[in-house]
């Protein structure tokens, strides 16, 4: 949960005016391996003649959200393997101690990737998810109580309404016989 929150937060919107964001693939596995044996300015000429027009601080942004991306898919992956290597190793553990392992495991190979801000960033989102999904029960709670009042206040206007009604037909033996039907009939309905 973690992991993917940070990536969308971190990688969200690359920037659609970059040409460099509209490469299918393909194309862009071609820019990446081009770039490892190439500077910047080099990759940029490359570009151009290859019809794509950028500029050095594009192609380096674009390349280190590139890097990043392998880097968390990468620590990704291996978090996954290492939950699954837990689930058959303790089998009776529980999904938020499954959670929390692989959490901690996914946060040292940040900071192995030498990134602190990575690491401070899967901190701040799983600060954030606890406190939305917080916020998200305390919502549904509110909406739950708010629903309970609401169907109380309903049922005693129904009772307030058929105290009236059996008030005025009490005399009658005939309407007090239809009162009750139409009574068990409108107390079943009401939730």
């Amino acid at each position: 949960m973690v992991m993917t929150a940070y990536l969308e937060v971190k990688l969200r919107r690359p920037n659609l005016n970059n040409p460099l964001n509209r490469l299918s693939e393909e194309q862009a596995a071609g820019v990446e391996y081009y770039s490892r044996t190439h500077n910047l300015t080099e990759t940029v000429e490359w570009l151009a003649r290859n019809g794509v027009k950028s500029n050095t601080t594009s192609l380096s942004n674009w390349l280190n959200r590139g890097r990043l991306r392998q880097s968390f898919d990468a620590a990704k992956f291996e978090t996954n393997e290492y939950k699954e290597w837990c689930l058959e190793r303790f089998p009776t553990i529980s999904q938020r101690e499954l959670d929390r392992r692989a959490n901690m495991i996914f946060q040292l190979k940040a900071l192995r990737y030498h990134d602190p801000r990575t690491y401070l960033a899967v901190n701040a989102a799983r600060h954030k998810a606890k406190v939305d999904q917080a916020k998200l029960t305390q919502r549904e709670r509110a909406l739950a109580l708010a629903r309970e009042k609401w169907l109380a206040a309903q049922r005693t206007k129904i009772e307030a309404g058929l105290d009236a009604l059996y008030l005025e037909v009490k005399d009658n033996k005939e309407a007090v016989e239809l009162f009750q039907k139409f009574k068990a009939v409108a107390t079943k309905a009401t939730p």
